[in-house]
């Protein structure tokens, strides 16, 4: 029978996700923390206006294939074990983890438009700045979602190596612990800190360029003897 490429492209796509935000990052350059003066944020914004409004359309660009990548993740879970809750919760944590991202850049694109085109804002501009950061940090919540219910699902089907079981409870537990440094107004712990930001981060794009690579070469095994093929028709 003709072999679907579905799952190649949603690994092709995981890792286009990785290499855009990372470019992303680079162009934005060292973005100030939320614990520096008022006006450190506005400069930054001010004088790196081109670079911020063009890192968010890189950003909105790998929100939409981190997507794409959760889609064919959720389908080589249901295709594995339809009987199971883990692949519809493992969709619905993509979705919800894209409209989170979708809203969060739109608003901080929109943000530093509006700021920087009508000077007189910049005096406020910290203010939903630090609001972003730190409701970019309460995210890691819905970011655990998708990553435990993939590492229920591996368990259960066996269709990843069971590393990458463990691997997902990893990034699941440090993504809920950033997420409650909330709590901080400052120091190495705040929101947004080099530490908080980037952990969470580097574990989360490693798993997915991992799983990535397993779904680009479609070599995942059949859970059961007469079972339903996870890869192909």
């Amino acid at each position: 029978m003709k072999q679907s490429h579905e799952f190649r492209w949603g690994g092709l796509a995981g890792v286009a996700a990785i290499v855009v935000a990372i470019i992303g990052r680079l162009v934005m350059g060292n973005a100030p923390q939320i614990t520096e003066s008022a006006m450190t944020i506005s400069g930054f914004l001010a004088e790196r206006r081109a670079q911020v409004l063009a890192a968010a359309l890189l950003f909105a660009v790998a929100t939409a294939l981190f997507l794409w990548f959760g889609v064919a993740l959720a389908t080589v879970f249901r295709r594995a074990d339809e009987a199971s809750d883990a692949p519809a919760l493992v969709l619905a944590g993509y979705v919800v983890l894209a409209a989170i991202g979708f809203i969060g850049i739109s608003v901080f694109a929109g943000m530093t438009y509006a700021i920087t085109t009508h000077r007189p804002l910049l005096a406020i501009a910290a203010g939903p700045y630090t609001a972003l950061t730190v409701m970019d940090a309460i995210a890691g919540i819905a970011l655990a979602v998708p990553f435990g219910a993939s590492a229920a699902a591996i368990m259960r089907t066996r269709v990843f190596p069971l590393w990458m079981a463990w691997f997902a409870v990893l990034v699941a537990v440090v993504s809920v612990l950033a997420a409650f440094t909330v709590v901080n107004t400052g120091g190495a712990l705040a929101p947004g800190a080099p530490l908080i930001a980037i952990v969470p981060g580097v574990l989360t794009a490693l798993w997915v360029l991992a799983a990535s690579w397993l779904l680009i070469r479609e070599h995942l095994p059949v859970p059961a003897a007469g079972a339903r093929p996870v890869m192909g028709h």
